[in-house]
């Protein structure tokens, strides 16, 4: 597995290098990206800290590895921090089918293992839950911590979410429409992040915790080609996804949990949904904060990843060497 430092346009990633957004805690300085070719996909990722026990951080949708530039920094003190952009996603690459999380999760850990790391603590935001759990319900063994947030998992609370009869949202059913979908956003990339980003419900609880440049930021990852065909692709396999976590929701996860919510987010259903597949399950939920902890709530949120990790026996697992 070749693994360089890329020079990546700066168009693209220029956001990292703007002033604070309004609200927030902090903002990280300008990341050295790296890409790495595990199996067929080429990652691209930065990491932080040295010497610590190692955790990979997974965005959402519609975000990058941008999502946790506020969280990365004060983790990195501790821990060795990995943060990719997931495949489809951002500047890693964007394969023609393999959007089921059983394949991406896979696609993952060859990545992480083509770092030298044969054991993690995963933390997945919304989608980035979805994988995180794929993982550690196929590799149990090689997942020291999980933590899940603002999220959960088809045949297991997600499908109330994307009930609209009963208040879900629509963009589940509007991702997975087909080739509509891309025809529909296409040229409307900063419109759609903006939107979802900033609605009233599961949105932010205050929107200008995202600055303007966050969501171009965003909405330009979304108009590289194949990102928003690769992006929806993972709504589209949710029918798959729900039999695979059928499947492994039969032998409870072993490694302890933390379930994280938000009051103006899923609030307590992650904790509902992670207590469905796990064991040793602990629960938090922030307040004043909607769907993006990590874009509204970093200093919390690291603080709730931080304790969660240096209380749990697992955390204390040496990093492997780079």
């Amino acid at each position: 597995m070749d693994q360089l430092v890329v020079k990546l346009p700066s168009l693209l990633f220029q956001p990292f290098a703007v002033q604070p957004s309004r609200g927030s805690a902090m903002d990280a300085e300008l990341y050295p990206y790296r890409s790495l070719r595990a199996g067929d996909i080429r990652f691209v990722y930065y990491r932080m800290g040295s010497g610590g026990p190692p955790i990979i951080l997974l965005h959402g949708w519609p975000q990058t590895s941008h999502a946790w530039r506020r969280v990365a920094g004060p983790l990195s003190s501790a821990y060795d921090v990995v943060v990719p952009d997931l495949p489809g996603f951002g500047y890693t690459s964007k394969p023609d089918a393999g959007f089921d999380k059983k394949t991406i999760a896979r696609r993952l850990r060859e990545f992480a293992h083509g770092l030298g790391l044969s054991r993690v603590a995963l933390a997945g935001h919304d989608l980035g839950g979805h994988v995180a759990y794929a993982y550690a319900a196929q590799w149990p063994e090689e997942v020291n911590n999980l933590i899940f947030i603002e999220s959960s998992l088809p045949s297991f609370g997600q499908e109330e979410a994307m009930d609209v009869s009963k208040g879900g949202s629509w963009h589940f059913g509007f991702n997975m429409a087909g080739d509509i979908s891309e025809e529909l956003v296409r040229g409307r990339e900063k419109l759609f992040v903006d939107h979802f980003m900033r609605r009233e419900k599961v949105g932010l609880f205050d929107a200008n915790s995202v600055s303007d440049a966050d969501i171009e930021f965003y909405a330009r990852a979304l108009q590289r080609p194949g990102a928003l065909r690769s992006s929806f692709s993972y709504y589209r396999t949710l029918p798959i996804d729900r039999r695979d976590n059928s499947a492994w929701g039969q032998t409870p996860l072993p490694m302890p949990v933390l379930a994280i919510g938000a009051d103006w987010g899923y609030g307590a259903a992650s904790e509902q949904t992670v207590r469905r597949v796990a064991k040793d399950v602990q629960g938090a939920v922030i307040e004043r904060c909607g769907h993006y902890p990590a874009e509204e709530r970093p200093d919390e949120l690291a603080r709730l990843i931080a304790d969660f990790l240096a209380k749990t026996p697992s955390a204390t697992h040496p990093a492997p060497q780079r």
